[in-house]
């Protein structure tokens, strides 16, 4: 989108209207930073650790259809 003012061609519209299009201030920042840093990250994870063992969850096996802390 090109917007002239003052003769002056812009390739991009102006910060305060990219603001007022995303909904507000809030929206805009929020958008910015899930671009740059990515999504949340949801649950544990694979390396947290057991409370029983202290070992990462990713290092347990599955049996019985429960994990089970690689020592046993």
């Amino acid at each position: 989108m090109i917007i002239m003012e003052s003769g002056v061609r812009h390739a991009h519209p102006h910060l305060r209207e990219r603001i007022r299009a995303a909904g507000g201030v809030y929206e805009w920042a929020n958008d910015m930073l899930i671009r740059m840093a990515g999504p949340a990250q949801l649950g544990d994870g694979p390396g947290s650790p057991c409370v029983h063992c202290g070992h990462p969850r990713i290092d347990h096996v599955e049996r019985d259809g429960e994990l089970r802390c690689p020592e046993e």
